[in-house]
């Protein structure tokens, strides 16, 4: 072990270990120019030059010396930004919707094509859909232009507070708090109810969304800021808004009950069908006996025969075949194939002319069959 001697007041004082010398230098006896000798030393010596590799009385390192983005970020002149309007981060939020629908559905959507367990498949799409969502907004908000592809195109960005990037960490944590607090309706509204627009997420970040798309970072003052305006994109795209559902609504209101109409029509027309078919076997039935069928049973059918959830069909005196229709809005509605006694057959019904068409005039139930 090596021994240490120090020099005090003119006198020798050890021998010591390095943790005694240690505990010297603590203590302030020991300074950088005590003389002070070692085993293998021909002389006395500073004790820095003595302690040299052992750690102790060694210069504490300096900094290293600031970024030169920092340095110029500091040092550099000061802007009055304009604070985006609520409207242009709405507009901008909905552009970027529009933009992942697609890719966020098909990453939703992909895995129900390859695995046969709906559970597992939504275990899988899931997440796919949300790592894809906050690498959207994280390494575009990220980026030294702060800004989405919905940002850019209303002329926006977010920074933090002194105007710097966000950086990607910040960016993806300022994103995963906008997500936990959408599950609130009130988060949405807190912007309108601050001067600088902030959201929770933004109050919690650190960060404001300003106007200009630049990836410029010059220190912010925000003491003499405002609100801009909406701009002209944001403004058709609130019209937009307005005007797409009204149009889609009108759209509604007459393809809707035009739609239903056609679907009654195609069903009273499948069970006149039918019935025709019906009325085709009690004329064939009258031809061969010289009477009418006293019940559907003769014909091999059953009472009251159901018609593809249609209508109920049943046989009547001198071989009319009568239909009671069950889909709405045609519900306990009658139909009546009549023959008359030219043979000719007849159809009667209370049903409008819109559900009916040629299906029930003289020409549709009287055609011949094509063979």
């Amino acid at each position: 072990m090596t021994r240490y001697f120090v020099a005090d007041n003119g006198e020798s004082r050890g021998p010591y270990t390095l943790e005694q010398v240690a505990a010297l230098i603590r203590e302030g006896r020991v300074g950088t120019d005590t003389p002070m000798w070692m085993d293998g030393l021909a002389d006395w010596q500073a004790a820095t030059r003595v302690l040299a590799g052992t750690g102790l009385l060694a210069a504490p390192a300096a900094p290293p010396p600031l970024p030169a983005l920092d340095a110029a970020h500091h040092a550099g002149p000061t802007e009055t930004p304009v604070i985006a309007a609520y409207g242009r981060r709405a507009a901008a939020s909905l552009i970027d919707g529009l933009v992942l629908i697609l890719p966020l559905c098909l990453l939703f959507l992909l895995p129900r094509l390859l695995i046969d367990d709906d559970g597992a498949a939504f275990a899988v799409g899931e997440p796919l859909a949300l790592l894809a969502s906050l690498a959207y907004y994280g390494l575009l908000q990220g980026r030294d232009e702060g800004a989405t592809l919905g940002k850019r195109a209303v002329g926006i960005r977010v920074v933090r507070d002194d105007g710097r990037a966000l950086g990607t960490r910040l960016a993806l944590g300022r994103y995963a708090l906008l997500m936990l607090f959408g599950m609130l309706l009130i988060p949405y509204l807190v912007p309108l109810f601050n001067a600088r627009r902030k959201g929770l997420h933004d109050m919690i970040c650190g960060t404001t969304v300003i106007e200009g798309v630049s990836d410029r970072h010059p220190r912010l003052d925000f003491s003499a800021s405002h609100i801009g305006g909406w701009g002209a994109l944001t403004w058709v795209l609130v019209a937009l808004l307005l005007l797409v559902p009204f149009a889609m609504g009108m759209l509604a209101a007459l393809a809707i009950p035009a739609y239903q109409d056609y679907a009654v029509r195609s069903q009273v027309a499948l069970a006149i069908e039918r019935a025709r078919t019906v009325s085709e076997q009690v004329a064939a039935y009258h031809e061969r006996r010289g009477r009418w069928p006293l019940n559907a049973g003769e014909l091999g059918l059953a009472e009251n025969t159901p018609i593809a959830g249609v209508a109920t069909m049943r046989l009547g005196e001198h071989g009319t075949v009568s239909l009671t229709f069950t889909p709405r809005p045609i519900e306990g509605v009658d139909l009546e194939i009549r023959i008359d006694d030219r043979g000719h057959r007849q159809c009667v019904t209370s049903l409008p002319r819109k559900f009916t068409g040629r299906a029930c005039s003289p020409a549709g139930i009287n055609a011949p069959r094509a063979l």
